[in-house]
């Protein structure tokens, strides 16, 4: 999976989480890097910070969706309370930061249904 979020601090927390708890990550500091290495590698799911500088995470998600359709996205931010429900509708979860067991149980939901289709 692709984590993409600013604040490097909060990403290696991030990918220490998802690590231990048995997941592969990738990690981005920026939209731009985050989209380089989604086109570069084989990325089954993103989760991304929604408040970060030149591309939030709402553009960040339109050009997922432009380029993926199908792929999970799951927006992971201390913003949660003001995501618009436009921007809801291009994620397939919202999960306030730094719930980390909220997060977890996301990616859980998000695999139980892959599995059911």
């Amino acid at each position: 999976m692709l984590c993409i979020d600013n604040h490097k601090d909060v990403l290696a927390v991030l990918a220490e989480v998802l690590q231990n708890s048995g997941y592969s990550t990738l990690t981005a500091s920026s939209g731009s890097e985050g989209l380089r290495l989604l086109r570069a590698t084989s990325v089954h799911l993103v989760i991304l910070d929604y408040e970060m500088p030149i591309m939030n995470g709402d553009l960040i998600a339109q050009a997922i969706r432009r380029y993926k359709p199908g792929l999970p996205i799951i927006l992971f931010t201390a913003a949660a309370d003001n995501v618009s429900d436009r921007v809801r509708q291009n994620v397939n979860s919202v999960v306030h930061k730094p719930d980390f067991s909220g997060l977890l149980g996301a990616l859980k939901k998000l695999a139980e249904e892959s599995a059911s289709k």
